[in-house]
């Protein structure tokens, strides 16, 4: 638990405003429903051995790249962008739904070759243009299918023709649980489980989709710390149509989403991935 309590110092660190957002709550334990999404390590102790607590962010399978030389993981810039910063010269993705249950060693851990984010990341808080990618070798990724990604100005359409708001986004996501109804605050709880779980539109801006996390008013879940990087899906698809930024720290109250259908979004993603 230390180890991951490092990964979310290092993410604070870089981005105070929303609080980096890291698992689905309030829903299920997500099994083999989304093999497509994975979680990102990093060897905090530096032992060559990476293990269920050192996962600092979740993310997804977005496809090989425009060039055929990578395999593509989509995540956060702020995910990706202290790396360095932090002594890490390779970071790991497992598509692991349990990483404790294998002796607490993530299963078919691949190791990055590069990674990269947003050039224009952090300059601008009304767009943080928070998108980071983990180049993986080509064909590490096997017998997973990639998240689809979304036409430009898909949010944007579906606003106008009123099919947006309180539209219901699937979640799936690792790390803490928040439990509000114990004295001394919220507490969090985390297990490195891939879970599942659904939150409602409540609003778009230029370079957000916001989430309601409120439990009581929708009845649904949302997402908390180990959840940064992680996709919002159309309900029963695989169309991911933003990821995941961060919200409050208590993890019940609105959820600030980068979305993937916009301009600047598709410029830098395009770089490196085929777009619709």
């Amino acid at each position: 638990m230390r180890k991951f309590t490092l990964a979310l110092t290092m993410l604070v660190l870089l981005l105070s405003r929303p609080t980096p957002s890291f698992a689905a709550w309030g829903g299920k334990l997500d099994g083999d429903d989304h093999p497509m999404v994975g979680a990102m390590y990093g060897d905090f102790d530096g032992n060559g051995i990476i293990t269920w607590d050192e996962l600092i962010c979740s993310g997804s399978y977005a496809g090989p790249s425009v060039d055929g030389q990578y395999d593509v993981y989509l995540t956060a810039a702020h995910c990706v962008a202290p790396a360095g910063p932090f002594g890490f010269d390779t970071l790991y993705v497992s598509f692991d739904t349990d990483a404790q249950d294998n002796g607490g060693i993530p299963e078919d851990l691949i190791a990055s070759k590069n990674w990269t984010w947003d050039p224009r990341f952090g300059h601008d808080s009304g767009n943080l243009y928070d998108s980071g990618l983990i180049l993986l070798p080509a064909g590490s990724v096997q017998g997973i299918d990639p998240v689809q990604l979304p036409p430009a100005g898909l949010l944007d359409q579906m606003k106008r023709e009123g099919t947006l708001q309180h539209s219901v986004i699937d979640l799936v996501g690792y790390g803490v649980i928040p439990i509000w109804n114990q004295r001394g605050g919220t507490h969090y709880e985390f297990d490195a489980k891939r879970r599942e779980a659904q939150s409602q539109v409540t609003g778009l801006t230029r370079s957000w989709l916001r989430l309601l996390q409120q439990r009581h008013a929708t009845h649904r879940g949302g997402l908390c710390f180990g959840d940064s990087g992680s996709p919002q899906f159309l309900e029963g698809t695989t169309m991911v149509v933003s990821t995941t930024t961060g919200g409050n720290k208590n993890c019940n109250s609105i959820n600030y989403d980068y979305r993937l259908d916009t301009t600047g979004a598709r410029e830098f993603l395009g770089q490196y991935l085929p777009l619709p």
